[in-house]
């Protein structure tokens, strides 16, 4: 006779499988996640996993977009707090960029469009309209959607912030950790300082 599972256990075992999908994408990237992976990091049957999501493909998307609204939880947070306009931008890059865990640098834009092409369209329609939904939100909640800066010099900060956070190399985590903190500061900075100027 089957086990029955209390929904409290349920949870508890969603809960787990949130926790340890976020470590599995951080190691071995979404394309490489399989079902096997994700039951044994939880420890349950693989045949259990179905009884949770239909498909690993709606499993990683649906661990992306909890991790994501709660990344933007924590930013709104951040944003609604009293302080200085660049302490809360540092701040909200931490939580973004370098929380242990964030998925923002390891889940990249072809990795979302290779799930939704696996999952039915409907997610597609819902992703679109979300994304805009969240980018506004966050802009509006730290008060950057009325700062004017060179739009090409924010993106190549935050392209070495992304090549920097993305990629290990040979010269050591401490070293890493250090200039990608260097990195947030000097992002915070230039918004601060095109804030300031756009107020004048």
């Amino acid at each position: 006779m089957p086990k029955i599972i209390s929904e409290q256990e349920k949870e508890h075992i969603k809960n787990a499988m949130y926790i340890k999908g976020i470590e599995l994408i951080r190691k071995k990237g979404i394309k490489r996640v399989t079902v096997e992976d994700i039951t044994a990091a939880v420890q349950i049957a693989k045949g259990s996993f179905y009884t949770y999501y239909p498909s690993k493909e709606e499993y990683l998307y649906h661990i992306m977009k909890q991790n994501e609204q709660a990344l933007l939880d924590r930013v709104l947070e951040i944003g609604a707090s009293s302080g200085h306009f660049k302490d809360k931008i540092t701040h909200a890059l931490h939580e973004i960029y370098l929380a242990p865990d964030s998925l923002a640098l390891y889940v990249q834009p072809s990795d979302l469009e290779y799930l939704l092409r696996k999952l039915p369209d409907s997610f597609n329609k819902k992703e679109q309209d979300k994304s805009k939904t969240n980018f506004q939100s966050t802009m509006n909640g730290l008060g950057i959607e009325d700062v004017q800066c060179d739009y090409s010099v924010l993106a190549n900060l935050m392209d070495g912030l992304h090549f920097i956070a993305s990629n290990q190399n040979q010269y050591g985590e401490q070293g890493r950790t250090q200039a990608l903190s260097i990195l947030v500061d000097a992002i915070a900075e230039y918004l601060s300082k095109c804030k300031q100027f756009n107020q004048k």
